[in-house]
């Protein structure tokens, strides 16, 4: 082992210095945002998302993703397509464009095609149509929607990360609102492990831990929400190699299946109250409506 050489103390002075000045400026960053929500143009949020490299081997994503491991860094292009349910509809433009705006600043061309109540192999459909736009980077939230057939949620999802090979693939692990949504996380932590090409950003534990991201229904966001998950996959970018960023036009906006609002039902005093958490386009308050039914409604994505 290499003897470490004694540093010299006007070095020792000069690095006190620095870590004053370094420490100055991390207060007044903190001070500045108390929400931690609103960034400046083309900054990257203060600390990397909750997420693994891919092929390390452990398919578990609780280590943070060091910086120069991020998409940014191991692609030449700035395209980025997101593909997902209701959850990722509610960033695209129509809905406030919470990604775009997270995303452009920091050089993505970025193209949003989510639509309400689709499930994993609806994105073939979207690869059917867009695959020939040669993406360096897809963001990938589907298995919100999900029959419980896990064999068959695999196969759909590795498909669609053969045929984006060589991208970079982002896989956000989806919100535990249920017991079997463990089971979609479970294939999302093994497509890491087999797939060099995979990072996964842990949108679980980020739901899991601050209530106040989804409605009622655990699940749909609300606006401080969408502004969060946005903020992640910002994190898991990072800087596009070049700065020309765009916000692309959406090619799927079918909303037709459902709304971006979540609802969730409960029985109480021989009555049904069904809630509804506000995703709608953000407006100067944030807040989660209620409102009450005698129908019973179910949660999809």
């Amino acid at each position: 082992m290499r003897a470490r050489r004694p540093v010299p103390l006007t070095g020792l002075i000069a690095l006190t210095g620095l870590i004053a000045v370094a420490a100055a400026c991390g207060s007044s960053s903190t001070n500045g945002s108390a929400t931690g929500d609103t960034l400046a143009i083309g900054e990257l949020p203060a600390t990397v998302a909750t997420a693994v490299a891919a092929g390390d081997g452990s398919g578990v994503t609780t280590a943070s993703l060091a910086a120069g491991t991020q998409a940014g860094a191991r692609v030449r292009g700035n395209k980025v397509i997101l593909i997902g349910d209701s959850v990722m509809a509610s960033t695209a433009t129509r809905y406030g464009g919470e990604m775009c705006k997270a995303l452009v600043p920091l050089g993505w061309q970025t193209e949003v095609d989510a639509e309400t109540g689709q499930f994993v192999p609806w994105g073939q459909d979207v690869l059917d149509a867009r695959l020939s736009a040669k993406w360096d980077v897809a963001v990938i939230l589907l298995g919100n929607n999900y029959l419980g057939e896990q064999s068959k949620y695999r196969f759909e999802l590795e498909r669609m990360i053969t045929r984006l090979t060589p991208a970079i693939v982002v896989l956000l692990r989806v919100t535990e609102f249920t017991p079997n949504r463990r089971d979609v996380n479970a294939v999302i932590d093994e497509m890491a492990t087999a797939h060099s090409n995979v990072i996964t950003v842990d949108w679980a534990a980020v739901t899991g831990a601050d209530s106040s991201l989804t409605g009622a229904d655990r699940l749909h966001l609300t606006n401080k929400g969408r502004a969060r998950l946005a903020a992640e996959v910002a994190k898991a970018l990072g800087k596009a190699p070049t700065t020309s960023g765009e916000c692309l036009k959406s090619k799927f906006t079918d909303d037709s299946r459902g709304p971006v609002t979540g609802t969730t039902t409960t029985v109480s005093a021989g009555h049904t109250s069904s809630s509804v958490s506000d995703t709608t386009a953000p407006s100067s308050s944030v807040a989660t409506s209620t409102t009450e039914s005698t129908t019973t409604a179910s949660s999809s994505a």
